[in-house]
Formats: structure tokens, C-alpha cells, sequence
């Protein structure tokens, strides 16, 4: 009778050990490129922007344990295919992760960019219809290709600088430049606060942002379709623009 209390004892204990003892899984690492106003690191490293809200949002859902990381380009791409990150986003079939990553089916939001303008001057539909003309910059950002190809000397386009949205609508209202380009979600406030009709705002670049996976992860296709899935769930709520919306953007 003493021996087999004495193992039933043992396995009461066994059972209560094993799950304390039993590990957690790792966080998968969800890494960026810099991609203001969107996700920057900070002097001290540190990833800020409305990216790090939507995906504390994202992985919640999906119930995964998750570490946000951001890199230069070239390291991130590097990284995917190597499966050290697991979790990327980028612009539809962004050809720098595809070499590594599934892409997601699901987009999670969709970028747009802008030319922004007092409703008497003309309509702007594509970047040459600039030419001979000054357009306000956020000096913080880049603008991607169409950035580079405004900063070009051949486009014949001013480029007068501002130091945040604020400012540049300022600087549009009072006439030092007529056009302004900038991303649409955080201007949305600033226009929404001014008298109706005061701006107009000509689309020149859409673009869904998608999330990509590691193919390297060791279920890269289940880990995508379980974060579309959280990710269809949280849009559904109206989460994710609510959350481009209410961003503080820091420029």
C-alpha cells in the first residue's frame, strides 16, 4: 500500500510538473525595411509608426507570440530567405521579398499617394504634368521611385521642403508652392479639420501592402493562411484603418 501510494503520488507530481516545465514557442520575428511615415527606427534603434499598432493587432488575433525587428533592405530580404524572419510587409509583388517569402492573399492595407492642391489649380494625373512647377516634400521621406524621379534634375520639378504634414499643408495654403505630395493617411485628419472644399487631392500611386512569409519557415503556408485569416477578422472590425487613421504620426 506505502509503494503505491508512493507512485501515485510520483505521477501526480509528474503531471504537474511537465506542463510548467513544457517551453513556450519562440516568437516569430515580424522585420521591416524603414518605410516612413509608416515604420522608422528611432536614433536609439527603436521601430516606431502606425505598422507596430496594426501588427500588435495582427498577431493577437492570430494567438502568436511575435517580436517586430527592422533592417536595411538588402539584410531583410537576406533574412527572409533564410528564414530568420518570419513575418515581412511589403507593396504588391514586391520583387525583393518574393525571392524568399510567400506573399499573403489578404492585403492589409492600401497605400496611396497624393498631390494635394487648392481646387483652383489644375489637376494633376501623373508626375510629368509637375514639370515647370514647385511641389512640397516632407523632408523626412523618400516617396519611393516617384521620390527620386520629382528629385531628378531632368523632371524640371522645385522641390520645397517641410518639416511635418502640418507644416507642408501650411506652406500649400499660403501659397508657397502650389502642389503638395504626401500619403494619404496622415492628411486625412489634418484636411478633415480645415473649412469643406478648402483642398483637392489628385491620386498618383495605389498600392496594396501584403504581408510575406519565410518559405523557409517550417509552415510557411500555414502560417500565411492563419494570419490572413486573423488578418480578415481584424479588418472586418474596421481595426486597421482605424488605426492609419488615429496614428501620431511623428513628422
Amino acid at each position: 500500500m506505502t509503494r503505491l501510494v508512493f507512485l501515485v503520488s510520483l505521477l501526480s507530481l509528474s503531471l504537474t510538473v511537465l506542463p510548467a516545465c513544457a517551453q513556450e514557442p519562440a516568437p516569430l520575428e515580424f522585420a521591416l525595411a524603414d518605410f516612413p511615415p509608416y515604420f522608422q527606427l528611432d536614433d536609439q534603434g527603436e521601430p516606431g509608426g502606425p505598422v507596430l499598432a496594426l501588427a500588435d493587432a495582427l498577431f493577437a488575433e492570430a494567438d502568436l507570440p511575435f517580436a517586430t525587428r527592422g533592417y536595411p533592405a538588402a539584410r531583410l530580404y537576406s533574412r527572409l530567405q533564410q528564414g530568420q524572419t518570419s513575418v515581412s510587409m511589403g507593396g504588391e509583388g514586391h520583387p525583393g521579398m518574393l525571392v524568399g517569402a510567400l506573399q499573403g492573399n489578404v492585403p492589409v492595407f492600401n497605400l496611396a499617394l497624393n498631390i494635394y492642391r487648392k481646387p483652383l489649380q489644375p489637376a494633376i494625373h501623373s508626375p510629368a504634368d509637375l514639370a515647370g512647377s514647385s511641389v512640397i516634400l516632407i523632408g523626412a521621406y523618400r516617396y519611393g521611385a516617384l521620390g527620386e524621379q520629382l528629385k531628378a534634375p531632368g523632371s524640371r520639378v522645385r522641390i520645397a521642403y517641410a518639416n511635418s504634414h502640418s507644416g507642408a499643408l501650411q506652406m500649400l495654403l499660403h501659397d508657397r508652392a502650389p502642389y503638395l505630395l504626401n500619403y494619404d493617411d496622415p492628411m486625412r485628419s489634418l484636411i478633415d479639420a480645415l473649412p469643406a472644399d478648402s483642398i483637392a487631392s489628385d491620386p498618383l500611386v495605389r498600392m496594396d501592402v501584403y504581408l510575406f512569409i519565410s518559405r523557409a519557415h517550417p509552415d510557411a503556408e500555414g502560417l500565411r493562411d492563419r494570419l490572413d485569416a486573423a488578418l480578415s477578422r481584424v479588418k472586418q472590425r474596421g481595426d486597421v484603418q482605424r488605426i492609419l487613421s488615429a496614428a501620431p504620426y511623428p513628422h
